[in-house]
């Protein structure tokens, strides 16, 4: 039987949230759960701390933020809001912030709201959004929801409830505070169990090599009519039906990569269409036509009979939606054996067994002269 210290001890630990296992990774606690030791208010009213909670200012905007830099760490902690009589439930979690009056662009936010379309809850706010029905089903409001921020470099992973729901590469901020956000008055927010791990250089070394040197096309070779270009460090696909191929191929391997595609003009006759080819090759009838190997979509309209974006095309329809034209959006690709995987934004879209191809080129599609593609960050690892 635990004495009573020891016990008190015991429950003392899990108010604030740490686990046996978190202290042997190394995470420390990030609020105290007593008092502000550690934050600053950098806009706005006080927040306070109630039942080991850090609470909002509902009489005022404005946001509070840790003392303490940080660039590559892992960040974990619950969230608690309500609307009140407001029209949005808004809140959010900045990293890497500057100590401005302007946080959700001096840095990224974690978006916290299920009534903004362009930046529902878990969109990296202004920079890639998630999907608000999608949210609605993970996180819900009134409730505590728990989140993980993930930030190694220009890589990005966020997790809601156990599901990932970003995993992207933003280059603007290396580092920043922590914050949280008050974003309007009368909306009740709360966050407890905040907890932080820095992260070495070696812990952010997975193993991935960059497929694209950011700057050129050294490389690649392409096939077909589309017009292929780099600027501000993306791949641009435009003008007319083409593929850019990898001069080298894979066979067991995952690739990521951020992916942008509009139309070529606001009253453009199709819906952007586009797609990511691995283990392809060339056609063989005539090198301009469609690639022989898989395709991943790019397809951001959900009509009937449509492959929507992440579909493994013309075998394996893509379980939801997540994405629109005009936003950027990462796509990850794990192809071992038949296995075959496809993730947007971290969320797994296909899971299926396919022995067609077993080796070939990676490739960019620009599927019509009516489509404008962009691909950035583009990585792989072999498995």
């Amino acid at each position: 039987m635990l004495s009573a210290g020891l016990l008190g001890l015991v429950l003392l630990c899990d108010a604030q949230g740490l686990s046996a296992q978190e202290r042997r990774e190394g995470f420390r606690l990030l609020f105290n759960g007593r008092n502000l030791q550690g934050w600053k208010v950098y806009a706005g009213a006080n927040w306070r701390v109630q039942n080991g909670e850090l609470v909002g200012p509902k009489e005022s905007a404005g946001w509070i933020g840790t003392t303490e830099e940080f660039d590559n760490f892992i960040l974990r902690g619950e969230y608690w809001i309500d609307k009140g009589d407001t029209n949005e439930s808004n809140s959010g979690v900045f990293f890497r912030a500057q100590k401005t009056a302007t946080p959700w662009n001096d840095g990224y936010e974690m978006q916290i709201s299920l009534q903004d379309e362009r930046n529902p809850t878990g969109s990296i706010y202004n920079r890639v959004p998630t999907h608000l029905e999608r949210m609605r089903e993970i996180a819900p409001e009134r409730q505590w929801n728990a989140f993980e921020i993930r930030a190694c470099g220009s890589r990005i992973q966020i997790t809601l409830n156990g599901e990932m729901v970003q995993d992207c590469d933003l280059h603007e901020f290396q580092r920043g505070v922590i914050g949280l956000q008050q974003h309007h008055a009368g909306v009740t927010v709360k966050y407890r169990n905040l907890r932080i791990k820095r992260l070495s250089p070696r812990e952010c070394d997975e193993g991935w090599q960059p497929l694209f040197n950011g700057k050129d096309l050294t490389g690649w070779f392409a096939t077909g009519i589309a017009r292929w270009s780099v600027k501000d460090g993306a791949i641009v696909g435009e003008a007319g039906m083409g593929h850019l191929f990898t001069e080298r191929t894979f066979a067991d391997f995952e690739l990521r990569a951020m992916i942008r595609i509009r139309p070529f003009r606001a009253n453009s006759p199709m819906n952007p269409n586009n797609g990511i080819y691995f283990r392809a090759q060339p056609n063989p009838e005539n090198r301009n036509n469609w690639p022989i190997g898989f395709e991943a979509q790019v397809y951001n309209h959900a009509g009937r009979g449509d492959y929507i974006t992440g579909s493994l095309y013309n075998r394996v329809m893509a379980s939801r939606l997540l994405t629109r034209d005009g936003e950027w959006f990462s796509m990850r690709i794990r192809a071992k054996g038949d296995h075959i995987q496809i993730f947007v934004n971290g969320q797994k879209v296909v899971d299926t067994r396919n022995g067609d191809f077993k080796s070939g080129h990676i490739a960019i599609q620009c599927h019509d002269p009516f489509t404008i593609i962009e691909t950035r960050d583009i990585y792989w690892r072999p498995l």
